[in-house]
């Protein structure tokens, strides 16, 4: 039977089954619009989460899913994910400019990359709106992450070139953060005709994480329950920090605070191996990476949840599992530029304490500071996160403002 309703087309690498963080996202958002739109989505076929459970949700059957074909090779290898990137781009591309009309309305996410480009050149010819939810800046961030050495090669020059323009066709660029919609702002202050910039933060899981006590599972752990356990929890890549955390954390005289470092990535190692040359096992934890459904157990073992961000990534990224974090009711350490929108975040609802990541005299000065009786003051931190998550960040609000921005 024909839809009268207006149709919207989301075109995306990741979709429902899989749970990565942008699937999550998009097909969340999917199932929001499909009461306003006839959602048709364009995808790859699933690589990334083989094994994993059944999905925690089901998607809306009227939503009219067609996955294309591509290069799958492993994840694990760069080239092979290169590839996949631009083979599944221009394949979905293709797809999109068979099938899109001038008058649907199209969403995209700025991963990968080299859609970015080509669906905001396809703009061009068919003229449909183009929504994009920016959860990278291309290539401001390969900087901070070290792909690109320089903003001076002519390599990076020519990739703002291309990108400026392809952020700029778009009708509308949906944000995360009030820095990352100055970047851009920035970014596109030369185009006479700008797109609309609206902010849209990420949200938390209200409902399947709870505010519990620490003690609720860690019943066999007293000397667990009587220390101030900061939890890292996440990707432990190279712009993270987390080296030079520990370094300052090799130097902290305080029995009353513990580290719990959660997940993988290109400095674990690394960072085992620092703590056991630097006898740190004592205070220093590692656990592998969880799932979605585990995260209520992890992040409700600690009293304090580390978000670190990058120098040089101010408004190129913002966090997503803050807002999980601030469901689980917990403060936040939070490491990075002072203008970043976790950090104003954090100062305005004082639900937290904040650094900038040179100022490794402060955190030593914090961390050697705390003792048990400060327990309380982090619980009325707590208490407040949980307050901010349901009344700014809970999946219904953030997502029905999707519904009423397009």
């Amino acid at each position: 039977m024909k839809s009268n309703k207006e149709r919207l087309w989301i075109i995306t690498e990741l979709f429902y089954p899989e749970e990565t963080s942008t699937s999550f996202i998009l097909s969340k958002i999917a199932n929001k619009l499909s009461d306003k739109y006839d959602v048709k989505v364009l995808c790859g076929y699933p690589t990334y989460d083989k094994n994993s459970r059944k999905p925690s949700f089901e998607i809306s059957d009227t939503i009219d899913i067609k996955r294309i074909k591509s290069f799958a090779g492993s994840k694990d290898k760069i080239i092979h994910r290169m590839l996949r990137f631009m083979t599944l781009s221009i394949a979905l591309c293709w797809s999109a400019m068979i099938n899109i009309r001038k008058s649907d309305k199209v969403f995209i996410v700025t991963n990968p990359a080299p859609l970015l480009v080509l669906i905001s050149l396809l703009k061009k010819i068919k003229r449909f709106e183009l929504n994009v939810l920016v959860h990278d800046v291309f290539p401001e961030n390969t900087i901070p992450a070290g792909i690109i050495k320089s903003k001076k090669s002519f390599f990076y020059k020519i990739l703002k070139a291309i990108f400026d323009k392809a952020y700029g066709n778009a009708s509308r660029l949906i944000v995360l953060g009030r820095d990352m919609k100055s970047i851009l702002e920035e970014k596109l202050q030369f185009k006479s005709l700008q797109p609309e910039i609206v902010i849209v933060p990420n949200w938390g899981d209200t409902i399947n994480i709870q505010a519990l006590p620490k003690n609720t599972f860690i019943r066999n752990d007293e000397n667990a329950a009587k220390k101030i356990v900061f939890q890292y929890a996440g990707n432990m890549g190279r712009v993270q920090g987390l080296l030079e955390l520990l370094d300052i954390i090799s130097k902290v005289n305080n029995d009353k605070i513990c580290f719990d470092f959660i997940g993988d990535g290109a400095v674990k190692n690394d960072m085992i191996d620092f703590v056991r040359h630097n006898k740190m096992m004592h205070k220093v934890s590692f656990y592998p990476p969880y799932r979605r459904d585990e995260q209520q157990e992890v992040l409700g073992k600690c009293d304090v949840a580390i978000i670190t961000l990058a120098k040089g990534m101010k408004g190129l990224g913002v966090p997503s599992k803050t807002y999980n974090i601030l469901s689980a009711g917990k403060p936040v350490l939070f490491i990075g530029d002072e203008d970043s929108e976790i950090s104003m975040l954090v100062r305005e609802h004082e639900i937290g304490y904040t650094f900038v990541a040179d100022d490794t005299l402060g955190l030593y000065n914090f961390f050697n500071s705390l003792t048990e009786s400060d327990l309380l003051k982090l619980k009325l931190m707590g208490k407040k996160s949980r307050e901010i998550a349901e009344q700014y960040y809970s999946e219904d609000k953030v997502l029905e403002k999707f519904y009423e921005i397009l």
